[in-house]
């Protein structure tokens, strides 16, 4: 009994460390996997994600270098105004009625005509919610988008729009000013992008997403 249970106890414990050893080895290239860049070709729009103006920018320079005419800005969630919020607004810094106007005057600063500019969605919190919406509101039609994001979201992104908008024709492309380095575990931004993304990931591959629906906890 004692030699069984010692058995047991070694064929546990060698599971354990090779489990770990691969999901180290695993982990050591998530960086790399999560990093998906198809590059341009013609498309019919270009789309920004939410969640970062970086993105915005790039997609800018993308239409400016003819690859679509249109620029599509999607209307995510905008959270309550915090204390900073109301300390910038007295120090002067520059309000918008609504995430449209900051939007307009950000792509008018880029020199992307209004007529080039289409907004869709309101209210999504989450990359799923922002797949359907925009799925809704070009009823579905089988057209090629340019999905502009950063490094560490892309492939993600790519799933989720495959998934939610089969009929479209999806190619990532990825922010330049966001990369971040193959040994991700040695800087510290990289290494929280990573280790967020690849659990998001996971999340999402298991059936997980987030909805403005959701009760607040």
């Amino acid at each position: 009994m004692k030699r069984t249970l010692a058995l047991l106890l070694q064929a546990t414990g060698a599971a354990t460390l090779l489990g770990a050893l691969a999901f180290c080895v695993l982990m050591a290239f998530a960086g790399q996997w999560l990093q998906v860049d198809d590059g341009p070709a013609k498309a019919d729009y270009i789309l920004p994600l939410a969640g970062d103006g970086n993105r915005i920018i790039h997609a800018a320079g993308l239409y400016h270098q003819g690859w679509a005419p249109k620029v599509l800005a999607s209307l995510a969630h905008v959270y309550p105004p915090t204390p900073m919020d109301a300390l910038q607004k007295r120090m002067g810094y520059p309000q918008y009625g609504s995430q449209r106007e900051w939007y307009a005057a950000i792509f008018a600063a880029l020199d992307v005509p209004p007529e080039a500019v289409e907004f869709f969605g309101t209210g999504h919190i989450s990359t799923v919610e922002e797949a359907e919406a925009l799925r809704k509101h070009l009823d579905a039609a089988p057209v090629r988008l340019l999905l502009v994001t950063s490094p560490y979201h892309a492939r993600r992104a790519k799933t989720i729009f495959e998934d939610v908008y089969p009929e479209a024709e999806i190619r990532m492309i990825v922010s330049p000013d966001e990369s971040f380095r193959e040994r991700w575990w040695e800087d510290q931004h990289s290494a929280q992008m990573v280790v967020l993304e690849t659990a998001k990931t996971l999340h999402y591959l298991l059936g997980g997403a987030y909805r403005s629906t959701d009760p607040a906890q």
